[in-house]
């Protein structure tokens, strides 16, 4: 990052710009986490899927 950067600055709660700041770096941290929690879930789901035989549906026995 560049020196002139003041984190301070950006996230000033004093001013209205800053204000504005603190709220989208919340959205984008909420959404960040909603994005991550559903790609987890998905993951579980495919891996519990290989478990299962495509034509009969039954679980499939450990190989």
């Amino acid at each position: 990052m560049s020196e002139n950067f003041k984190f301070s600055d950006v996230f000033n709660s004093r001013t209205l710009r800053g204000r504005a700041n603190v709220a989208k770096a919340t959205y984008v941290s909420m959404g960040a986490i909603y994005v991550l929690m559903k790609m987890q879930k998905n993951k579980a789901k495919r891996l519990d899927a290989k478990n299962y035989c495509k034509g009969c549906q039954q679980l499939m026995p450990p190989s």
